[in-house]
């Protein structure tokens, strides 16, 4: 392999992980477009569907919890021309109020992808996702104290675009 073919294939491995952290912000800030960027419009995840259980997926998750989190951690790739493939463990933490209790939630997993580059846009054609374990109330009810921050040393989450995170 030339200098110049392992360069262009470290690119798309960037890519296809940066594609994939934009897609648990979607997730995590409520975003179905940010979700639906990380697959093709015919793509299927879920059991259907990939754009409908975006869609889907946004107001179920604003109703059911107070937060949501995932983190990734290995992620594998392996290219193949215009075709990729790649394993990526998460976990993700969800908040749920029962009876006035905020109670946090675990599920951990592997989305197994297959994506597919169209038009010199790469995009996940087929997501399967493992489920290794999960655990309701995981982390108990008691909050961790940070104390009040008036210096911006914490900002308060929002479920929206008006998160921190998108300011530039």
């Amino acid at each position: 392999m030339t200098d110049e073919a392992a360069i262009a294939d470290l690119l798309d491995k960037e890519r296809l992980r940066d594609m994939l952290l934009v897609y648990c912000r979607g997730v995590d800030r409520s975003d179905a477009d940010l979700m639906k960027s990380l697959f093709h419009d015919d793509a299927i995840a879920f059991g259907g569907p990939a754009w409908e259980f975006c869609d889907h997926f946004i107001p179920a998750n604003d109703v059911d919890t107070t937060f949501t989190v995932h983190f990734l951690g290995n992620v594998l790739i392996e290219l193949r021309g215009d075709q990729a493939f790649s394993e990526s463990y998460f976990v993700t933490y969800a908040g749920r109020l029962d009876g006035g209790t905020e109670y946090i939630d675990a599920f951990c997993g592997r989305y197994i992808d297959r994506w597919e580059r169209r038009d010199g846009r790469w995009g996940v054609a087929l997501r399967r996702t493992v489920h290794e374990w999960s655990r309701a109330d995981l982390a108990g009810t008691t909050p961790f104290p940070i104390p009040p921050s008036e210096d911006g040393a914490f900002f308060v989450p929002v479920r929206t675009r008006q998160d921190i995170a998108f300011e530039r």
